[in-house]
């Protein structure tokens, strides 16, 4: 859990100016893990993306790290 927290903290950080401001929550039910991502204001659009590919790819990163651990990762990102 922690090793993909810290992935996804990085992956997040590297996208944008702000770092101090990232928020990374977590829900842990069995094994489904939904991350919350909140970033400053202003700088989710680096996040999301053109057309969400950034976000989508985000979220392919995060599922693929997961299945390592049988476990099905999902990130949203909270405006």
């Amino acid at each position: 859990m922690e090793r993909l927290e810290n992935l996804l903290d990085y992956i997040i950080k590297e996208l944008i100016e702000k770092k101090e401001q990232v928020k990374i929550e977590y829900d842990a039910i069995d094994d489904n893990i939904t991350f919350k991502v909140n970033v400053a204001k202003g700088e989710m659009g680096k996040i999301i993306g053109k057309n969400g590919l950034t976000a989508n790819t985000i979220r392919g990163l995060m599922q693929a790290a997961g299945v390592k651990d049988k476990l099905n990762v999902n990130v949203e990102f909270i405006d």
